[in-house]
């Protein structure tokens, strides 16, 4: 069977880059507001701007790293799946019923 060409996800990795890249600088600009109103006159309207910054901040930096989690796991999941198709078929015997696949490899003899 011919090996299938392996899939990076360059473009997913490239967004998830862009997304923290916007998260890290979100959070450092709320924090510079949050910095600058604490200087001054702090009432609460004033830290919701800086607040929300930072959130959305931290938002946008934890869906880059689930972004990145997700492709090495489909990145994985297809190599997994790739050996397990090239390697030498195992089976188990259930009782009665039909051979289950087995990703367990043949003791050598």
């Amino acid at each position: 069977m011919p090996e299938l060409k392996q899939t990076r996800f360059t473009r997913g990795r490239v967004a998830a880059l862009m997304t923290e890249a916007t998260g890290w600088a979100l959070l450092l600009l709320g924090v510079a507001l949050a910095v600058r109103h604490l200087l001054g006159t702090v009432t609460l309207p004033g830290l919701l701007a800086p607040a929300a910054a930072i959130a959305g901040g931290l938002f946008a930096i934890l869906a880059a790293h689930v972004a990145r989690a997700v492709f090495d796991n489909a990145q994985d999941t297809r190599a997994m799946r790739l050996a397990q198709r090239s390697a030498p078929s195992a089976a188990v015997k259930t009782s009665g019923l039909r051979a289950e696949p087995s990703l367990r490899r043949p003791s050598a003899p």
